[in-house]
């Protein structure tokens, strides 16, 4: 990737060159060589990285004593991410580098306000060594096309089940739709305003949309799709969802998924599980399994492997990688790229930098090849979890030097042996502005449905009636 070019010295070419070198005067042509294509300062916005509280300064600055790059930092509150990532770019002002979610990505890929990394990822060293799996990086292509690099794995769910409650039921870990029917029933059957299972809602609230409670979808795809022959249609129309809203209204109906599941937010299903009164949980693998089972002193928290009827159709649901772009208007994409996207995964002390920090600020050598987190400077009562990169889910093969919870990599590998990655959504502008009234009709239906206000059928015709105009006008858009 360096480019390290003689300058021509005169125009009488290398041969006279030569002869002027051996003449009298003794002097000797000297090669000049070009600077690499290092740049000076890189500026960047990110939102899930470390705060300045907890000394994310302490990492841009080894950063430069690292590579001699200063790199800027703008963090904003979370709630206005994405309003700030807009606006700069409308204005022309935004950072060189930005970390972007699905939701964002495909439209500015679209508008060219991204750079295509895709020849420079794939002549780099780093794609060459074969540590970065490729699942991550090929699901952030648009038609072939690399515009964003991810930053982690997209990570998704898995359902957490109360494996103490499990054993005093003399049961075996569900491995089929009947048997996790049967699994939530033991889980009632506790009493004491038991919750056999939650969630924090019944459709994500963007895309994947079925990433929560995958046991009852299924093959059911509630978001618009393409088919093999490149058709788009939208799933949430299809029968396959008839079915799954029948399982859903035969569960709660039973009293089998928690009254408020339609309603529910994370804190508050974190809360429910906190108080003892959850026996299964559909969240994000990793971490949270060490997490939940802490927050419920005496629980023992296992993560359920995919049915057999989730995992016919990809197994549990993973959410596209959150994604580093480069703006397409810098100055020097290609160096960025290098020196700070590549660098940053390098599976050696640029990657341990963006996911541990810096020693002896967030961590401890050990002395032993491993290193042990320190108290946050913002919270002593918590240990650092990460600077750039949450290491459970590190897109790379590398020696780690952190001895995670086993509990953590146990969840992860459960949800790794059946996931499947959703697909970067659709760029479309039609689609972007039905999106909210579209998520709300089909909330109505599965609402309806699930609380037995309408038959399947009956709330499928509803959604499909009342969604004509805007549908109709978002597959239009897509077929272009």
């Amino acid at each position: 990737m360096k480019k390290n070019l003689l300058l021509k010295l005169t125009s009488l070419g290398l041969a006279a060159v030569m002869a002027v070198g051996m003449t009298a005067c003794g002097k000797q042509a000297e090669e000049e060589v070009v600077e690499d294509n290092k740049p000076e300062k890189i500026t960047m916005t990110f939102d899930t990285c470390m705060t300045f509280e907890n000394g994310v300064q302490d990492v841009l600055d080894k950063y430069k004593e690292m590579t001699g790059i200063t790199l800027e930092l703008d963090k904003p509150d979370h709630d206005k991410y994405y309003e700030k990532v807009t606006l700069a770019f409308a204005s022309g002002n935004a950072s060189d580098v930005i970390e972007m979610g699905s939701a964002y990505y495909p439209q500015n890929a679209s508008e060219k306000n991204l750079w295509d990394m895709t020849a420079a990822w794939e002549k780099s060293d780093l794609a060459a060594s074969g540590i970065v799996n490729a699942d991550y990086v090929e699901g952030l292509k648009i038609d072939g096309k690399l515009y964003g690099f991810p930053t982690v794995a997209g990570n998704g769910t898995v359902t957490y089940v109360r494996q103490d409650w499990l054993d005093e039921a003399g049961l075996e870990m569900p491995s089929d739709y009947a048997g996790f029917i049967d699994m939530l029933r033991a889980f009632k059957q506790r009493g004491n305003d038991i919750i056999p299972i939650t969630a924090a809602g019944v459709l994500n609230g963007d895309a994947p949309y079925d990433i929560f409670m995958r046991e009852f979808y299924q093959d059911a795809t509630p978001d618009f799709y393409q088919r093999e022959d490149g058709t788009w249609v939208d799933g949430f129309s299809e029968d396959a969802m008839k079915a799954a809203m029948q399982r859903f209204q035969d569960a709660y109906k039973e009293g089998l998924i928690d009254p408020d599941v339609v309603t529910n937010d994370t804190k508050s299903c974190r809360e429910k599980f906190k108080n003892n009164l959850v026996g299964a949980f559909n969240y994000w693998a990793g971490s949270w399994c060490a997490k939940l089972e802490d927050s419920a002193p005496g629980s023992k928290l296992a993560a359920m492997p995919a049915i057999a009827e989730v995992k016919a159709t990809g197994g549990y649901t993973g959410r596209t990688p959150l994604a580093m772009v480069i703006n397409a208007k810098a100055e020097n994409p290609e160096g960025i790229f290098e020196h700070l996207i590549l660098f940053s995964h390098d599976g050696g002390e640029g990657q341990k930098l963006f996911t541990y920090g810096v020693e002896g600020v967030h961590y401890t050598d050990n002395g032993d090849g491993t290193i042990t987190a320190m108290p946050q400077q913002a919270d002593p009562t918590k240990t650092v979890e990460k600077s750039f990169y949450a290491p459970e889910y590190s897109i790379t093969t590398w020696n780690d030097p952190m001895q995670l919870d086993s509990r953590i990599t146990d969840s992860l590998n459960v949800y790794l042996q059946a996931r499947s990655i959703a697909p970067v959504p659709p760029a479309s502008k039609v689609l972007t502005e039905n999106q909210m009234k579209i998520d709300e009709l089909k909330n109505r239906a599965l609402a309806d449905a699930l609380h037995g206000n309408k038959t399947p059928d009956e709330a499928m015709e509803k959604y499909v009636s009342d969604s004509a105009q805007y549908v109709e006008a978002v597959l239009a858009d897509l077929s272009k």
